[in-house]
């Protein structure tokens, strides 16, 4: 008689299936146990062995905890919106509605034949108007919302107009209230607030909004017509459909996440993940302690501002470099050498700033003609532009130092500049010396003291000058956010008279509207101002959609609640869960999706939706209570510490390394 496996699984499955076997009820008389997949794109491939890698694992956890007496959390959804089905939708003409449906429906048939024994009901997309609607209110939220320097949390953006109404903003007030090293915010009083025109006024919250919208350079795929993020632009390409990415500047929505910098990078030592995704999260926020030092340009009554990590090489400065796209450029940039100077930067400043960093062997740049003064020995230093400067980083100028760093030598010697050794013991003639335990030299007041002891002497008398001052500074730049693409969540934001407004919760959710073409429109605007009538009460509606990691940022939010239509899910339902207890998903997302859940889970957490700052329990050595792992790796730490756990996982990849070997090792383990 053969046994029949696939109609005995079958029918088991649809049993469970009809018995609820596997869905879980908020429960406060048992103890919880949250376990999270990071859920999966639909596309048209279908699942690939890389995915049920990740689960099984997590499953296998989930068992042993229900059967231990734990009231597990085990959901799965999907991250419904994305470029790969608009970019169909364009090829085919063919709704991205219609195919993510399709692509569900297959995953789902997948997912069910391998038997995880995940909670259906709980089931979300981020593609469903029911799911979007909160990410829509999520985004007012920070629209309403600044960062009080002062207190470390967001706060309504009516606490600080009430402010501005009793006290103005004044230079002192920058950096207490926004934390933001690169604002640009015109200081006025009180009665100067009063006497704002509205367009004035909102002007100004722009730059402390947690959501905002300003000009900003942008990685721009004419092909794809959209905005692309850094990590989708790879040697001047775009990652997906390899097309030209030019840098431009251009209205663009962002989210203010570098004001919880501090924030991010402290919570780190209390996360239970493995070190080396916290140290890929410590290297991204990019925090640096050094000085602000003031360039006065001859001839001009701007000046350079520059962040150092090394005041003590002031005096080796030889010369200041601009990036491509600095707003300075054209400004300062004499008329002889204005053509070699900007047909420089057009060519640079296309190239993505993933490929400017990882190029360090190409030396490129050009003169501007114009000079600043030494600070501190009032010498005229020539200004170049060279693509090794990036305009997202601290001021977008550096000091350069070529004594004292590697890519400022490589460029002195590429153009015959001077280098000054600034350090005892450097031969200057091979390379630069970057030591951070050397004796300053050719320094002036400097000189004899080690380099810790000029760090803090030349921030004395930067401050003393009145040329700089001591500063800290993160690599961090805040998250463009608007998307030139259909297949997104749209932005409920419109104009009136010109002023971004925010749609009322009623409003919501602002659903996307049907258009002609998926493409933009003849003019370059994003394809939903094709839509025919894409107001709010006459006034017109923000034409840009949020990105793929929107809905992803908050998802595991929304799997403790997911029908509820009062609230992005109860409050009950969240004390209870109320964090992800194992967490298995990819390494590659630790300073892009990650990164993002942490900044959203704290500001929810600053404006009392929730009750925890981070989406994971704080561990402790030898706890099981969260641990990071990576897919497609033996990495699972709670597992590895359980003996039999282990055992079933290591059974389970044996058994899909065989069924590789069948299928010719196609497939990936």
């Amino acid at each position: 008689m053969a046994y029949e496996h696939k109609e005995i699984e079958k029918k088991w499955r649809e049993r469970w299936k009809d018995l609820g076997t596997y869905r879980v009820e908020n429960d406060p008389s048992k103890p919880k146990y949250y376990v999270l997949d990071m859920f999966p794109y639909p596309s048209g491939a279908g699942l690939h062995v890389g995915h049920p890698l990740g689960y099984i694992a997590s499953d296998i956890v989930s068992r042993f905890k229900r059967h231990s007496g734990f009231n597990v959390l085990h959901p799965m959804g999907y991250d419904s919106f994305g470029l790969p089905a608009e970019q169909y939708a364009i090829q085919t003409g063919q709704h991205p509605a219609k195919t993510t449906e399709v692509n569900i429906a297959r995953y789902r048939e997948q997912l069910d034949r391998i038997g995880f024994s995940f909670d259906w009901s709980r089931e979300v997309r981020t593609s469903d108007p029911a799911y979007y609607r909160w990410t829509q209110w999520v985004f007012l939220q920070l629209f309403d919302s600044w960062y009080n320097i002062e207190v470390q949390r967001a706060e309504p953006i009516s606490s600080l107009i009430r402010r501005f109404e009793h006290n103005g903003f004044t230079g002192i007030d920058r950096r207490r209230l926004t934390g933001d090293e690169d604002m640009e915010a015109p200081t006025f009083t009180a009665e100067e607030w009063k006497a704002f025109n509205p367009r004035e006024q909102e002007a100004v919250l722009q730059y402390f909004r947690l959501a905002y919208r300003s000009e900003a350079w942008v990685n721009w795929c004419p092909a794809l017509g959209t905005v692309l993020a850094n990590d989708e632009v790879k040697d001047g390409v775009s990652e997906r459909g390899g097309h030209p990415v030019e840098r431009k500047r251009m209205p663009q929505w962002s989210m203010r996440i570098t004001a919880y910098a501090q924030r991010l990078l402290d919570s780190l030592d209390e996360l239970d993940w493995s070190e080396s995704i916290k140290e890929a999260q410590r290297n991204w926020i990019g925090r640096s302690r050094g000085a602000l030092v003031k360039f006065p340009v001859v001839g001009h009554e701007e000046v350079i501002e520059v962040f150092t990590t090394r005041p003590d090489t002031l005096f080796g400065v030889t010369f200041v470099t601009l990036a491509p796209e600095h707003q300075l450029v054209d400004k300062l940039v004499t008329p002889e050498r204005r053509a070699e100077v900007m047909a420089y930067c057009e060519q640079a400043k296309n190239r993505s700033e993933r490929d400017r960093m990882a190029d360090v062997k190409t030396v490129s740049g050009a003169f501007t003609g114009a000079y600043v003064k030494h600070p501190f020995t009032g010498a005229d230093v020539p200004i170049w532009v060279g693509d090794y400067v990036l305009v997202g980083y601290a001021t977008g100028a550096v000091m350069a130092v070529p004594g004292g760093d590697q890519r400022d030598w490589n460029f002195a010697r590429h153009f015959n500049l001077p280098i000054i050794a600034v350090t005892e013991g450097a031969d200057i003639e091979k390379e630069a010396d970057e030591r951070k335990d050397a004796i300053i030299i050719n320094s002036g007041f400097l000189n004899g003291l080690d380099v810790p002891q000029a760090i803090t002497r030349a921030i004395q008398e930067l401050e003393t000058l009145g040329v700089g001052e001591g500063r800290i500074n993160y690599r961090l730049r805040d998250a463009a956010f608007g998307r030139q693409r259909y297949w997104g969540e749209p932005i409920p934001i419109y104009y009136e008279d010109g002023l971004p407004k925010a749609l009322p919760d009623s409003a919501l959710p602002l659903r996307l509207p049907e258009v002609d073409k998926f493409l933009p429109t003849a003019d370059g605007e994003p394809p939903l101002a094709r839509a025919a009538d894409w107001t709010y009460n006459g006034h017109p509606l923000e034409t840009t959609t949020m990105p793929g990691w929107a809905g992803s940022s908050w998802y595991w939010l929304r799997y403790m609640d997911p029908a509820n239509t009062e609230r992005f899910a109860s409050k009950e339902a969240v004390d209870y869960w109320k964090q992800v207890d194992l967490y298995v998903g990819g390494s590659e997302h630790a300073t892009g999706h990650l990164l993002y859940v942490r900044f959203w889970t704290k500001f929810l957490f600053d404006r009392g939706h929730i009750a925890v700052d981070e989406p994971a329990e704080a561990g402790e050595p030898g706890n099981d209570n969260w641990s990071l792992c990576a897919d497609g790796e033996l990495r699972l730490a709670w597992v590895c510490r359980n003996p039999m756990l282990a055992w079933m996982y290591l059974s389970l990849r044996f058994s899909f390394l065989l069924m590789s070997l069948k299928h010719g090792g196609g497939m990936k383990v």
